[in-house]
């Protein structure tokens, strides 16, 4: 058999929109964004009033006598007074009056902070409704969507990443056996957590130094073919967690892009599908509204560009605790989707 195992099974973990800090006395939620559906989240959370923190650019200006010279954008940490908060192409755009910021940025004047995903953001408010603070959790709960195995001839380490963090989750250890290179009780109790882990997860990730992993990958292609067509093969020069980080810092954002754009894909090929079929699916404008008001939405596809036309569809959606997913424009299936009418939905029954 292999050696110990310090393997940690699944649990649920947070993901998405991730929360920094809380603090209830003072009405202060530190938030960082991750995917374009937490900007619509954080859209519903804000109102008139909030203040908000962040870092965004600003143009600095210098006054020569009666003329002012625009400069170069610098990054700042300003706070504002919400009075408007509006979603764009892309980024949700909060203006207000500036009440802190830079000693060479005049109180009072007016700046706008453009949200976007991975971006952090500090609220304070005089009174979080409870309805605030469900959407909030509502945001978070998502299911990890990568999972790392990182090997070398003695151990191998686990992690389950999300949007938001890493998740260690134990190790395998090689058992020594004098005399011997029969490395397939090592291989086979890493492909069993690996099995386990796979439905739960969009994509394995196995890297690590020396040969260890592609040894690992050919045994598992004659031992559980059907567990290879979700692992992708990386490099790392230390194994452990150490090694777990460094993938993650030269290759996980990729994973991650690609996994979304994989996920908004298949949303849109099964929606085409649908339409094919006549089956349980609603696109176009009209349409859509009047399967919601019907309450037969189940899920509401809403490409990015059209979020702020169809605010009110996507509120009436939620209310009759419809999913709402947000479908970026910058794959080619998005950009199907935007041609389609860039607003969809599948439907829980069919409605006249």
């Amino acid at each position: 058999m292999a050696g110990k195992q310090y393997y940690a099974p699944y649990q649920q973990s947070n993901g998405n929109m991730k929360v920094l800090s809380k603090n209830m006395k003072t009405g202060t939620i530190k938030l960082r964004t991750e995917t374009p559906d937490d900007l619509w989240h954080m859209e519903k959370i804000l109102e008139k009033g909030d203040r908000v923190v962040a870092t965004t650019t600003r143009r600095t200006t210098v006054k020569r006598g009666s003329e002012i010279i625009k400069g170069e954008r610098k990054k700042v940490t300003i706070g504002i007074e919400v009075e408007r908060v509006e979603m764009e192409a892309g980024h949700l755009r909060l203006r207000g009056r500036i009440f802190s910021g830079p000693d060479d940025i005049e109180q009072s004047s007016y700046h706008s902070i453009g949200v976007v995903p991975r971006m952090e953001v500090r609220i304070k408010k005089d009174k979080w409704r409870k309805d605030q603070l469900e959407r909030i959790k509502r945001a978070q709960v998502r299911e990890p969507v990568l999972f790392i195995c990182v090997l070398d001839r003695d151990e191998a380490s686990f992690g389950s990443l999300s949007e938001s963090g890493l998740d260690m989750r134990g190790s395998v250890t090689a058992k020594k056996v004098v005399g011997r290179e029969d490395r397939s009780e090592y291989y086979s109790e890493i492909s069993k957590v690996l099995v386990q882990e796979q439905p739960r997860h969009d994509a394995i990730l196995i890297a690590g130094p020396g040969f260890e992993k592609e040894n690992l990958f050919n045994y598992m292609k004659g031992k559980f073919p059907g567990l290879t067509k979700s692992v992708k093969m990386e490099n790392a020069s230390s194994a452990g967690e150490s090694g777990i980080r460094e993938v993650i810092k030269t290759s996980a954002d990729k994973v991650l892009l690609q996994t979304r754009v994989s996920k908004e894909t298949s949303l849109v090929e099964r929606l085409l599908s649908g339409i094919s079929k006549d089956g349980l699916v609603a696109y176009g404008k009209e349409e859509v509204r009047k399967a919601a008001l019907s309450g037969a939405v189940e899920t509401l596809l809403v490409a990015e560009d059209f979020v702020r036309e169809n605010e009110g569809l996507m509120d009436a959606v939620e209310k009759m605790k419809g999913e709402v997913v947000i479908i970026s424009g910058s794959h080619e299936a998005g950009e199907r989707f935007v041609y389609l009418g860039g607003i969809a939905a599948f439907l829980r029954f069919k409605f006249s």
